[in-house]
């Protein structure tokens, strides 16, 4: 049997007390979750969440944001899908981008209900809303990642480097915001960039943007990753609803699902 264990990083004890009512009902008896406090410690994400990998002993430790609710059926969902990935996946989440700039996942945000098939597939990086590491594959998050931005496409692309893989699954769930790319970001990006640039031709899709490096990146992948990106944005509704609360009844979250003010 596949045991699963959750993690959290939190900053609001009342947001992270929803988040956890709201899967409740669906997963008895109820996982181990601990939650981490970094801001208490002078820790960064990554410290905070390796603080957490190092204490829990699961198959799966899915470390997820606590601005989430969790619909009917998704403990069960995220289960079956985690169990039926191959010994060779050491990553799983519910949005990725592949290297081609491509997206893959299923997820309600304020944008909408947002879904890319097909599903499950692999992908170069995933969003940090909820990243699965395998326990056994004995990734941790880089303790040098500045601040709270861009440690998952870290450990991605330390799995992929590693000859892992990272896979997107089918398990949605309603993320209440999106976030936003401020100075702090962009600092944790230039990091990322001078670590995995080279890597990857200086240009980094993920969820959120493309990193790249203007100087170095060739101008046709630029050119192309950009284009792919926004036509997958274009279509992200075309095969579910388009608006943030109807996609939240959708999925059984009728009443607690809203964008933040």
């Amino acid at each position: 049997m596949t045991t699963i264990a959750l993690l959290t990083l939190v900053n609001d004890r009342a947001q992270f007390a929803a988040c956890q009512a709201s899967l409740r009902p669906d997963a008895q008896p109820f996982p181990e979750w601990l939650a981490v406090e970094p801001n208490k410690n002078g820790w960064n994400a990554a410290q905070g969440l390796n603080h957490g990998l190092d204490r829990l002993a699961a198959d799966w430790v899915v470390c997820v944001h606590q601005d989430v609710l969790f619909p009917r059926g998704f403990w069960a969902r995220l289960g079956a899908a985690l169990a039926r990935l191959d010994p060779d996946v050491a990553l799983a989440g519910i949005v990725g981008c592949e290297r081609s700039g491509r997206y893959r996942g299923h997820i309600v945000d304020p944008n909408g209900h947002c879904y890319w098939p097909t599903l499950p597939h692999d992908v170069l990086t995933l969003d940090e809303v909820l990243i699965a590491v395998r326990t056994s594959s004995g990734l941790r998050f880089s303790d040098d990642v500045p601040g709270f931005h861009c440690y998952g496409a870290d450990l991605c692309l330390e799995a992929g480097a590693r000859g892992l893989r990272v896979v997107a699954i089918d398990a949605p769930l309603v993320h209440l915001s999106t976030g936003k790319v401020d100075a702090s970001y962009e600092r944790a990006a230039d990091w990322l960039l001078a670590k995995w640039g080279e890597r990857q031709g200086h240009v980094l899709p993920m969820p959120a943007v493309l990193v790249k490096d203007d100087r170095r990146a060739g101008w046709w992948r630029r050119f192309w990753l950009r284009l792919r990106q926004a036509r997958d944005r274009r279509t992200r509704n075309l095969s579910a609803c388009p608006d943030a609360a109807c996609a939240a009844r959708a999925l059984g979250l009728a009443t607690t699902a809203k964008e933040p003010s």
